[in-house]
């Protein structure tokens, strides 16, 4: 068990998005040198424990995967947990947290890319709960740290 906390601490410090999927930290430095312009499109809201998608949520991902295909834009999907989380374990909660923002952060991909964006014009990264929006002082304010945020860039 300690060697698995080891390995989540190594990803975790070295910016690798996830335990699912292939990573994204090898983001290669000439594209990161080459963003002229990003933006905020999208912010998708996910219920407690949840990556399911709402269908109002879809109809937002639906303009952005357009936008994005109109205007040859790659996107960068961030998943997010709130802090929350019913374990007294701190290692243990990074997990579960980190598993959940992943799982939010590759249904939003999933869903861009039935609307059309290719795979590899969409980066997701897990963020667990490391940036959240506001104190979690109640139910109201974890819900706003529940989400996944959808970022468009443009290359020069």
């Amino acid at each position: 068990m300690k060697k698995i906390y080891t390995l989540l601490a190594v990803l975790m410090l070295s910016g690798c998005s996830s335990l699912l999927q292939a990573p994204s930290c090898d983001f290669q430095e000439k594209e990161v040198a080459q963003v002229k312009k990003s933006e905020l499109i999208a912010v998708i809201d996910f219920a407690d424990g949840s990556s399911k998608i709402s269908p109002a949520n879809n109809q937002v991902l639906k303009k952005v995967a357009d936008k994005a295909l109109n205007e040859d834009a790659k996107i960068v999907v961030y998943g997010h947990a709130s802090h929350r989380t019913v374990t007294k374990n701190i290692l243990q909660r990074i997990l579960v947290n980190l598993k959940i923002s992943n799982e939010r952060a590759i249904s939003v991909s999933t869903e861009l890319m039935k609307d059309g964006v290719p795979a590899t014009d969409i980066v997701t990264l897990a963020l667990f709960d490391s940036r959240p929006i506001v104190a979690e002082v109640d139910r109201r304010a974890e819900a706003i740290n529940r989400r996944a945020e959808v970022y468009l860039y443009w290359l020069e």
